[in-house]
């Protein structure tokens, strides 16, 4: 398999890029949180031939040359993520599966019981020993992990969180501190008031990260807020507060996980998702409008750089979600092409 590659140049930045893309189907990144890179920072985990139900093929790509391998087929968008001794993990209704992207060999990982089912995306320590997992299990949302070297499944929290928004999703295990568990209370984020949660696994206790500010007499929500991932030390968690807050300013954040503490890094446009650099450098995002901004932001300073604008889907999995490789010199994500298919571009930033 090939996927052809063209050399695209942002009229108002002047940045390159290179596009990959497969004639007839729609091609796109995993989710911004879970890394699709090989360590070699070459390589990219792709979900090529998307279908209408979001089931695709995983496959490895070389950027240099668009050539690439089937990996599994029939599979999730964003179901995966890349391990730093480059091993893709995927999560399969009651299995997780595993990959080895150098040697080819797979097996199976883990097994939920009959009536549960594994929602990706996974998310893996830094030592690549344990993941983050939640599941449904017919009654309740579980957040949980898998012990890598003995395959053992063990829940951490059943939040239970009340309708109309009783859904516990977007869990990630804490890249530095296996028994921290971060999960997002998920709704319509104007009538969320606690979204960020992370539960203790030593001992046994979830607590809401951040508690969102409220506006006027009757204690309206001013704070909407989602998209989180944590800072590659583990010290913070980033989040986006939509553009359409109350409160003012909005735009891309972190939260200090001790002490609640919030900061604010940049609003300077209308961020959508977030994903910081593995050197904690950076932050590369994009935006709601149409079509969508790709902007880099300095973790220290503040300071945003635009680095092209690009043609987006409505919906998942069509959404730009740009991230980082793990050298942090370069980033990919997806975007439309002209005809309207999915397609992922790959721009070298330093």
């Amino acid at each position: 398999m090939k996927f052809n590659r063209k050399k695209m140049r942002d009229v108002e930045t002047g940045r390159a890029y290179t596009v990959f893309a497969q004639r007839g189907f729609d091609t796109g990144l995993m989710y911004f949180t879970s890394m699709s890179w090989l360590s070699d920072n070459r390589h990219l985990v792709l979900c090529a031939r998307i279908n209408g139900n979001r089931q695709c093929s995983y496959v490895k790509m070389d950027t240099a040359t668009g050539q690439a391998e089937t990996i599994a087929d029939n599979r999730s968008w964003a179901g995966g993520v890349v391990s730093a001794d480059d091993k893709l993990y995927v999560v399969r209704d009651r299995l997780v599966e595993v990959y080895d992207l150098v040697t080819g060999e797979s097996r199976t990982v883990c097994e939920l019981p009959q009536g549960c089912a594994f929602h990706g995306p996974p998310s893996i320590t830094a030592d690549n020993r344990t993941l983050g997992l939640y599941w449904f299990d017919g009654a309740d949302w579980v957040i949980g992990i898998c012990e890598l070297e003995t395959g053992q499944v063990e829940p951490a929290a059943t939040p239970r969180f009340s309708a109309p928004y009783p859904v516990a999703n977007h869990a990630m295990i804490n890249p530095r501190n296996p028994n921290l568990v971060f999960y997002a209370h998920e709704g319509k984020t104007e009538h969320i008031p606690d979204r960020m949660w992370a539960v203790d696994r030593t001992t046994g206790q979830s607590r809401n990260l951040y508690r969102h500010r409220t506006v006027g007499d009757g204690g309206e929500l001013g704070e909407y807020i989602g998209h989180e991932m944590w800072a590659p030390q583990g010290n913070e968690l980033y989040y986006v507060k939509y553009v359409h807050s109350p409160l003012k300013p909005t735009g891309v954040f972190a939260v200090n996980v001790r002490d609640g503490e919030s900061r604010h890094l940049n609003g300077d446009y209308s961020y959508w998702h977030a994903a910081p650099s593995p050197d904690g450098r950076w932050v590369v995002a994009d935006t709601f409008q149409h079509p969508s901004r790709i902007v880099c932001i300095c973790t220290t300073t503040g300071h945003s750089e635009l680095l092209c604008t690009v043609r987006r889907w409505n919906d998942h999995p069509g959404h730009p979600h740009p991230s980082f490789s793990p050298d942090s010199r370069r980033i990919g994500f997806t975007l439309a092409g002209a005809n309207k298919r999915l397609q992922v571009g790959v721009m070298t930033l330093f």
